[in-house]
């Protein structure tokens, strides 16, 4: 009988440094983002978690394991991963170090990160909301999740089991201590990435304009924001719609406007990969938006300090707050790398 979900590993691996090694994926899914190593259960064959945990550390990183050498971090159960499949997680944290880093394979590249590092690189949506921060948290001991995802990209946590405090019997070596703040005077474990920042929001567009790129159109992405929620997401769409006008920042305005049941966005921040264009200042102006987060700047056409500022002009009679530069390389190599292909072909995209 077939399960009714597909069942995977992902082994946590650290060097002497306390460092991680991350994958650069270069298949789906999770194409070009880094995530741990690890694989799918052989189920017809019986494969245990465990056995398979030892089966892909040794293909990936030539690590010989035993089941003793694995801790169980965390089960993450996730349902409807896009639109189609269920998941069961085995998280395993490896207990031996790394003494070098492994060759690259056929699934990816190497590379280790500390959790400094970790927070400007391309993560998988749900390892950034819950798996990192909770391992992090959690490391030493236990802990269980279940993530419900939605057509829109949202997803819904329920964090349904987890250790207090780490336990401190279990047998690690890896020497890397969790991130931490000080909140009123008390040391209080801290999430690798803050779901609140800029730089997360930002994080979400840029998501948005690689879906732009897959589909041919030029790579911008945007997410409305109130009330530290997102409630609108969309990426250019000009080809698809055969629109002109259907620009990430437009198409998004429009979805939160039926969100919020107003016109007036005076509460809401846009994220947006690249500085909007004349034609979309203008609507961000006439919505009220109350700010305006942008990556790359475009000093050609740019409508928001680039080539003019419609966003702030003196005349009109709503301005909106400006953040520019917001993971501005990532968006600016995107535009850069699309804009090359599109060369290549003997093609020019839309300004977008």
């Amino acid at each position: 009988m077939a399960l009714p979900y597909k069942i995977s590993t992902l082994l946590y691996c650290f060097d002497d440094r306390g460092r991680v090694l991350l994958m650069e994926r270069a298949k789906e899914p999770n194409l070009g983002q880094w995530s741990p190593c690890g694989g799918k259960l052989q189920t017809a064959t019986g494969e245990s978690p465990w056995a398979c945990a030892c089966r892909e550390a040794a293909e990936e990183t030539g690590l010989a394991l035993r089941a003793a050498d694995l801790h169980l971090a965390g089960i993450i159960s996730e349902h409807g991963y896009e639109g189609k499949a269920h998941w069961l997680m085995f998280l395993f944290e490896v207990k031996p170090q790394l003494r070098e880093l492994p060759p690259p394979s056929r699934e990816g590249r190497f590379a280790f990160f500390t959790p400094e590092e970790m927070a400007v690189l391309n993560l998988p949506q749900t390892d950034r909301e819950m798996i990192w921060p909770q391992f992090w948290r959690h490391r030493g001991g236990f802990f269980a999740a279940h993530c419900r995802t939605h057509p829109d990209g949202h997803n819904d946590w329920t964090l349904e089991q987890a250790d207090e405090e780490p336990n401190t019997a279990a047998e690690t070596t890896s020497s890397a201590p969790a991130p931490t703040v000080e909140r009123d005077g008390v040391t209080l474990p801290a999430p690798l990435i803050d779901l609140h920042s800029d730089d997360y929001f930002m994080g979400e567009a840029l998501r948005l304009a690689r879906r732009a790129e897959a589909a041919e159109e030029v790579p911008v992405g945007a997410v409305i924001v109130r009330e530290g929620r997102i409630i609108a997401r969309a990426f250019n769409q000009v080809e698809l719609l055969n629109d002109a006008t259907a620009h990430a920042e437009m198409l998004a305005l429009t979805q939160a406007q039926e969100t919020v049941g107003d016109w007036r966005l005076n509460d809401c921040t846009l994220f947006v990969t690249k500085e909007p264009c004349p034609m979309c200042a203008g609507a961000l102006v006439h919505t009220r938006v109350g700010r305006v987060v942008f990556g790359a700047s475009d000093p050609k056409a740019g409508a928001a300090g680039g080539a003019m500022n419609l966003l702030q002009f003196p005349t009109l009679n709503h301005r909106c707050a400006i953040t520019a530069g917001v993971r501005a390389e990532e968006a600016r190599a995107l535009l850069r790398g699309f804009f090359a292909a599109q060369r290549g072909k003997g093609t020019v995209g839309s300004d977008g």
